[in-house]
C-alpha cells in the first residue's frame, strides 16, 4: 500500500477523533454556560494572554497533555487499521502531544463563547484533519525534504500558529460582545 492512501486513514481517524473532542467541547461549552458572559469573556482573555506569554516566551511549551506515546499493539491488526487508529486518538488532541497554546486558545474560546454544537463540532474535525496535515507535508516532501523544513522551522510555526490562532480568537470575542466598529 502507497504512503498517500495511508495519509487518507490516518487523516480520517484524526478527523474522527477531532470530531469526538468537539461533541465534548459542546457539552463542556454548555455547562459552562450558566457563568455569567462577561466573566467567562474576561476569564478567556486573562487566561489566552498566560498562555501565549508562556508559548512565545518558553523554549518548551508545558501544557496539561498526556505526553505518553500511542502503544505500538495498535497496529496488530494491519497497517490502515492501525495508521486510522492512531489518528483517531492522535486527532482528539488528549492522547498525544500538542506542541503549542493555539489549540488550548481555541479551546477556550469555544468554551467561553458556547456557539451552536454544530459549529463546536466543524471546530473539532478542522483540528483533527489539520493534526493530519504534518504527515501529508511528509508523504510529499520525503524524509529529507521534511527534516530540513523542520529543522529550522519547528518553534517558529508552533508560535506563529499561537499569534494567529490568539488573534481570531479575539476577533471572534470581539465580534461576539460588540466591541468592533459600527456597521452601516
Amino acid at each position: 500500500m502507497g504512503r498517500l492512501p495511508l495519509w487518507g486513514s490516518f487523516a480520517a481517524g484524526t478527523t474522527l477523533g477531532g470530531g469526538a473532542t468537539g461533541v465534548v467541547v459542546a457539552v463542556i461549552a454548555g455547562l459552562v454556560s450558566v457563568v455569567p458572559e462577561p466573566v467567562r469573556w474576561w476569564g478567556l482573555l486573562a487566561t489566552a494572554l498566560v498562555v501565549v506569554v508562556l508559548d512565545l516566551v518558553e523554549p518548551v511549551l508545558r501544557l496539561p497533555q498526556r505526553t505518553t506515546l500511542i502503544p505500538q499493539e495498535v497496529f496488530a491488526r494491519g497497517m490502515a487499521t492501525g495508521i486510522f487508529r492512531f489518528g483517531l486518538e492522535y486527532g482528539t488532541g488528549v492522547r498525544t502531544l500538542v506542541p503549542s497554546a493555539a489549540p488550548w486558545v481555541a479551546l477556550l474560546t469555544i468554551i467561553a463563547w458556547n456557539p451552536h454544537w454544530v459549529v463546536t463540532l466543524v471546530a473539532g474535525l478542522v483540528f483533527g484533519l489539520s493534526r493530519s496535515l504534518a504527515v501529508l507535508q511528509f508523504v510529499l516532501l520525503g524524509a529529507d525534504g521534511w527534516q530540513a523544513f523542520l529543522a529550522g522551522h519547528t518553534r517558529l510555526l508552533e508560535r506563529l500558529g499561537t499569534l494567529v490562532t490568539a488573534l481570531a480568537c479575539l476577533l471572534a470575542v470581539a465580534s461576539a460582545v460588540g466591541w468592533g466598529p459600527p456597521y452601516r
